[in-house]
């Protein structure tokens, strides 16, 4: 068989959520101690959270509209993020970026870890 013939490998949904899981658990990690004086005086703690935030809202495109719907999360904004930041790298609002590690992330880590009651390993 053909590579160029075969279908795409796709992944379980958990896979992308576990995926998400470990760049919540990373940028939790990165800002760890940090203070927002602390956040914004770390270019390089801001480009790791940065990369971690576009990687998830990468990872939340490919994840099924049923697991979506489950799963009660602003998908689109998550999303969304990643589409503005890739665009507008320098333009990125370090304010938001410290308000999502605070009230963001601790809310998606939590959902996502209550949704894999969806998913069979």
């Amino acid at each position: 068989m053909s590579l160029l013939n075969s279908k795409p490998f796709m992944k379980d949904d958990s896979v992308y959520i576990n995926q998400i899981l470990d760049s919540v658990h990373k940028i939790s990690s990165f800002s760890k101690g940090l203070d927002r004086d602390g956040f914004f005086a770390d270019a390089k703690t801001q480009s790791a959270v940065i990369m971690q935030l576009l990687l998830i809202g990468e990872i939340s495109k490919k994840i099924s509209e049923v697991t979506k719907t489950k799963i009660g999360l602003p998908w689109k904004d998550i999303a969304g993020f990643r589409d503005r930041a890739i665009h507008n790298y320098f333009e990125i609002d370090l304010d938001v970026v410290w308000n999502t590690i605070l009230s963001d992330m601790p809310e998606l880590a939590q959902k996502l870890k209550g949704g894999a009651q969806f998913f069979t390993y």
